[in-house]
């Protein structure tokens, strides 16, 4: 094959849909160029001999400067950038092995190509930079991430050679090793610990799948200490994008984590514990049913909002399970009946909690790593009490010891604190209270337009900057950003204009920290009925059909609906009436004769005829639907409410589902004592 065979099949092997807004790195082999040839009868040799030939029409000498002549204006015509072939040389040269000093890179380089291995720069190689810094341009601006992200990082003193040696921290094997490791070190792509808590883990769970050399960086050494971040920062890349997915013992498992969450009542000094399943694997339709470890008991649990399930509810009465009535000190397990899926609580003397506003939930939620400059609440064993007690008062602001009588495990206590300003006399002794190392630019929710960095502009993302200090600055398009009550998370502008690719940049001072690109997208059209590919009602495949019934996604052909009949939301039959009920008393309105509410949202929907009724849950959130029980001025509503939640509560079939009927009985018994 040709130089330019060459290049598009190794840039199509790492840069490809199903990249799309992950991490990409050019981790190149001999192994690697061998299988990309097979098919078309080249090896390795005949690559490297492409490499010296360089692109037909070269007109430049010397491999680096025929290099830089292919970015030449390659964007008009060519798919792939064209240097990425030489890209792959370097990568190359990087890993070989060889009678070789351990730092020596140009020898190998020179080996490659069949040259003498002497030392000393190759002759402009310290331009080579531009092709990096080009790659990364493309795959995160030119495609918004479609493809794939590429970021030039680089590693080292020697900043030319650190380019390429970031590339081959991780091998193909061991990256498709770490679901693997991730599910034995109870990781979560959701919420994870500093990169510092990260390294103990994966070294300890993964010795049997990982290299020497790996295991050696992931020890926090100052000699290695850049070349360590640089892989931490892949491994998190890939954690990130992890499913919650791994193979064990030939059957795929689906893992996650149990998180606590907690409502504090200052006034009964009493916390309120449940558990909340974490993953980002797609939830089944139907409830999930779990049984815990060693115990007969089964909850159930459904999808909720942000990766995150219902409270856990005893399948035997109902009632949520209270998280105080375990150890955290040991952990806690739950599978399936089946055993596909897993989640863990994973044993801690120490947690972490924070505001759960930002995911939606009430209360305080549990999270996997210290917040920095914004409050945390701790919940700590009494063993850790001194030190944690010496780094809260001489290190943190706001430091304070909450009283809580009741809720809590026994020996546990909990703490608040307005924000952290040092970990230095507490990572060591409890990594999970360390502050991240690395700066990480990420966009987080939003909707996602296709593949990559598009978002809809009626819901675009919001900007999280971890492990930044105050130095460092978020801008958009050149724009300085203002922080959001949260620190670290900032917004973009109401007027950020659409169907423009935005820049977005952390700089300390003039130094460009991290970047990445996003589109936002305002007129958006389907695509046309007769470019897609439509299925017949057994899900096969029509090909050349356009006249029969089908369907592709949301778009359908040759079927006539019958007009929606909105009375079939509710099992109602003649002349029933639909009583809408919120949390506080005296919240009712009776559909038809009023209209529906506008100063408050309904939770439950109760039909209503002459015999039996039933009620439906019609509320936006559970866990914000609990009765609420205030003083209601209109008599007359607020005898309704009762009546129809107490007095006629045989009348009324409950709702289906669990968590339903245990809110639904909240309900009736605080109708009672109105």
């Amino acid at each position: 094959m040709d130089y330019f065979n060459w290049n598009n099949l190794i840039a199509a092997h790492f840069f490809k849909n199903e990249m799309a807004g992950r991490g990409v790195h050019l981790y190149v082999t001999e192994e690697l160029i061998t299988d990309i040839g097979q098919e078309s009868g080249a090896d390795f040799s005949d690559f490297i001999e492409a490499i010296k030939i360089g692109l037909p029409g070269a007109k430049r000498k010397g491999l680096c400067v025929k290099a830089l002549e292919t970015q030449e204006n390659w964007r008009r015509e060519l798919d792939y950038p064209p240097y990425i072939g030489y890209l792959a040389l370097f990568v190359l040269a990087a890993g070989i092995e060889g009678d070789f000093a351990t730092h020596s890179y140009y020898p190998r380089l020179r080996t490659l190509l069949d040259e003498e291995p002497t030392t000393g720069q190759y002759p402009s190689f310290d331009r080579m930079s531009k092709l990096w810094e080009d790659l990364e341009k493309w795959s995160n601006e030119d495609k918004s991430g479609e493809l794939g992200i590429f970021n030039s990082n680089r590693v080292g003193k020697r900043k030319h050679i650190g380019l390429p040696i970031a590339q081959t921290l991780l091998t193909e094997k061991e990256r498709h090793a770490l679901p693997a490791i991730f599910a034995a070190a109870d990781l979560d792509p959701i919420s994870y610990p500093a990169e510092g808590a990260i390294a103990l883990l994966l070294a300890s769970h993964g010795r049997k799948q990982l290299r020497k050399r790996t295991l050696s960086l992931l020890e926090e050494t100052r000699d290695s200490e850049e070349l360590r971040q640089a892989l931490l920062e892949w491994i998190i890349d890939e954690l990130r994008g992890w499913d919650g997915t791994a193979e064990v013992s030939g059957k795929t498992q689906i893992y996650g984590l149990l998180r606590l969450c907690c409502k504090l009542d200052s006034i009964a000094k009493r916390a309120s514990l449940s558990l909340r399943c974490s993953t980002k694997y797609e939830f089944p339709e139907e409830d999930l049913l779990l049984f815990l470890d060693g115990n007969s008991q089964s909850f159930s649990c459904y999808e909720e909002s942000g990766g995150l399930s219902s409270p856990l509810i005893c399948e035997s009465d109902g009632k949520p399970l209270v998280g105080c009535e375990f150890d955290w000190l040991k952990g806690l397990q739950v599978r399936s009946a089946d055993s596909k899926w897993c989640f863990k609580l994973p044993a801690s003397p120490i947690r972490v909690f924070v505001n759960g506003d930002t995911q939606g939930l009430p209360g305080i939620v549990e999270v996997r790593q210290l917040p920095t400059q914004q409050p945390f609440y701790l919940a700590a064993h009494e063993q850790c009490l001194e030190l944690l007690t010496r780094w809260g008062e001489s290190s943190c602001q706001g430091f304070e010891k909450l009283l809580i009588i009741d809720g809590l495990p026994s020996g546990w206590h909990l703490f608040k604190a307005q924000a952290a300003c040092s970990d230095e006399l507490i990572k060591q002794e409890y990594p999970i209270l360390a502050f991240p190392t690395n700066v990480r630019l990420e966009l987080a929710g939003g909707i996602r337009l296709e593949r990559g960095n598009k978002f809809f502009k009626f819901a675009p993302p919001k900007l999280i900057l971890q492990g930044g200090s105050e130095s460092i600055k978020v801008y958009c398009d050149n724009k300085l950003l203002d922080c959001t009550s949260a620190a670290g998370i900032y917004e973009l502008p109401a007027d950020t204009p659409a169907e423009t690719k935005l820049l977005i940049e952390a700089r300390s001072g003039e130094d460009i920290i991290k970047r990445c690109s996003l589109l936002l997208v305002e007129n958006y059209s389907l695509p046309s009925q007769s470019n897609a590919q439509q299925f017949d009602r057994f899900g096969k495949l029509q090909i050349g059909d356009n006249e029969s019934a089908g369907v592709a996604g949301a778009l359908v052909r040759c079927v006539d609906f019958p007009d929606f009949n909105f009375n079939t939301f509710l099992p109602i039959q003649g002349k029933q009436r639909i009583l809408f009920v919120g949390k506080e008393p005296g919240q009712i309105a009776i559909w038809p004769a009023e209209s529906l509410p506008t100063d408050w949202e309904p939770v439950w929907a109760i039909s209503k005829g002459r015999h039996r009724g039933q009620a439906m849950f019609c509320g936006t959130n559970l866990a914000e639907s609990q009765p609420l029980i205030s003083k209601c001025k209109d008599r007359k509503k607020m005898r309704e409410w009762k009546e129809i939640l107490w007095y006629d509560r045989k009348k009324i079939s409950p709702p289906d589902r669990h968590n339903f009927k245990a809110l639904w009985k909240q309900f009736q018994k605080e109708a009672e004592r109105v």
